[in-house]
């Protein structure tokens, strides 16, 4: 071996010219490789932690369903026709999250999308958050920069109107919004109909981590955005009786109801009335108050879409979704878990497949690369070829041949792969202390945020070092077959 190494060195030292061609390439390849990958691990890292500490959590527990159900509602072509489903045993999965040492905060949510009018004109349309304001800032402390007003007090109703949603109003009617005006609400959908609520505006705000998705996100009182869902009593399933409760009800036969009263006389009795009849408050006043008794318009109290999980580390995600798969199954209850990722909608694929895409152009430049690096070695080879011919009749075998060859494609491959990574780890430093601001919408999404500062991944380095070896030995494989197809008399006659 160690003869085969010095003679591998020296070869790359006398060749020098084909030593820094070929040495070139692989340097600005790894660069690119580390510099390209370091910089989309630093963007889905950051777009990763802000929708984990912002909105989303570790982990999102709705009712089992089929389809892209994310934190928004379905993004898929079915959204019209479904509704998002209601989580089963809400209060035993919950009280179980709690007892799970590794769950630091939970926050119940419910979503709906609606269109904002005043007077007559649709002004503009929002995603609603139903939120409880109190868990919501327990659970996000850090994600709303309140820009004028406040939530909403314990058991009063509200919209926190953001910036962004205000902004389209005002530029619809010309008309300042501010905290007391009061706006309309519209939803539709083919399951519930159409809804409206009137609302007081308590409060405008903004995401501090936000992207073109996020800044049309409203956060109103749960009551409110339920009714806009179509989450009320009325849209409730049948009571299950048991056979005991059956029993104790009985059985209701109309022929025996009816056929109890001895006459229609005693259907009746004499009443006095001491109010005028003719007046309006008279028959409301037995009519009572009629709003509740509309099923559909009566709120489902227990109804929640949504319960997102924060852990105390993301190393206990995989446990988590265990642990509660298990106590679903368990429990025969018809809930799921889904991941950050999925939870946080459209946005956060964007940058998973712009990531993929990246990693496709570098799978086709080290196809481009292996090309150039094999023709260059052939050229070299094929100057050696009387050398080579040499060794091979004085009685170096093919093994040794072909090892000394890989062995100078893993020696200059090592020399180009670790400059490459510093030349990289330098470019990483100078863009991390400058910074890349987004210039467009396009770019902040993939950055996570207005401003991206990448790091040296270390990943990145020990895929980049990966790719660049293995180019230099696939690149060797060929020209190293062309010496050995060769005679040695024929080598060796080819270099007079």
């Amino acid at each position: 071996m160690k003869i085969i190494l010095t003679i591998a060195w020296r070869n790359i030292r006398q060749h020098k010219v084909k030593t820094l061609i070929i040495g070139l390439i692989m340097v600005i390849g790894i660069m690119v490789l580390v510099v390209g990958n370091s910089f989309m691990d630093s963007a889905a890292a950051g777009i990763e932690k802000s929708y984990i500490q912002n909105y989303t959590g570790h982990l999102m527990i709705t009712g089992e369903s089929k389809g892209y159900l994310t934190l928004f509602g379905f993004q898929d072509t079915t959204a019209m026709e479904r509704a998002v489903p209601r989580i089963p045993e809400y209060a035993e999965i919950v009280e179980f999250a709690n007892s799970l040492p590794y769950v630091e905060a939970i926050n119940p949510q419910v979503s709906a999308t609606a269109m904002i009018s005043r007077g007559d004109n649709m002004i503009a349309a929002t995603q609603l958050f139903g939120i409880l304001p109190e868990q919501y800032q327990v659970m996000f402390p850090d994600n709303v920069e309140l820009l004028e007003g406040d939530f909403w007090a314990p058991g009063e109703q509200g919209v926190l109107l953001n910036k962004t949603v205000v902004d389209l109003m005002e530029k619809q009617v010309g008309f300042t919004f501010r905290p007391g005006d009061k706006v309309l609400f519209t939803s539709v959908s083919t399951l519930t109909g159409m809804r409206i609520r009137e609302v007081e505006i308590t409060g405008i705000f903004q995401f501090r981590q936000s992207n073109i998705q996020l800044d049309m996100v409203s956060l109103m009182d749960i009551s409110n955005v339920r009714a806009l869902a179509g989450m009320v009593v009325g849209h409730a399933a049948p009571a299950d009786l048991s056979a005991d409760e059956q029993s104790l009800l009985g059985a209701i036969d109309e022929d025996s109801f009816f056929d109890s009263f001895d006459s229609l006389d005693s259907l009746f009795a004499p009443v006095e009335v001491e109010q005028d009849m003719s007046d309006d408050d008279y028959w409301y006043s037995l009519l009572g108050e009629t709003e509740s008794r509309d099923l559909s318009n009566l709120e489902d109290t227990g109804a929640w879409q949504y319960l997102l999980v924060r852990l105390t580390d993301e190393g206990y995600t995989r446990q988590a979704q265990i642990d509660f798969a298990k106590f679903f199954a368990d429990n025969n209850t018809a809930a799921q878990t889904r991941d950050w990722m999925q939870a946080a909608g459209s946005m956060a694929q964007l940058s998973s497949g712009i990531k993929s895409i990246f990693n496709s152009v570098v799978f086709l430049i080290a196809i481009v690369a292996v090309i150039i690096i094999m023709n260059t070695l052939v050229i070299s080879v094929t100057e050696r070829m009387g050398e080579i011919g040499t060794m091979r009749a004085i009685g170096a075998q093919k093994g040794f041949v072909r090892r000394m060859v890989m062995w100078e494609t893993l020696i200059l491959s090592g020399l180009a792969g670790t400059i490459g990574i510093l030349l990289g780890a330098l470019v990483l430093f100078i863009l991390n202390r400058v910074g890349l601001e987004a210039s467009n919408m396009f770019f902040e999404i993939i950055y996570g945020g207005p401003v991206l500062r990448p790091e040296l991944s270390l990943s990145s380095v020990i895929m980049s070092f990966v790719v660049i070896v293995v180019v230099g030995v696939v690149s060797s494989i060929y020209p190293t077959s062309i010496v050995m197809k060769t005679s040695p008399l024929k080598a060796m006659e080819s270099s007079r």
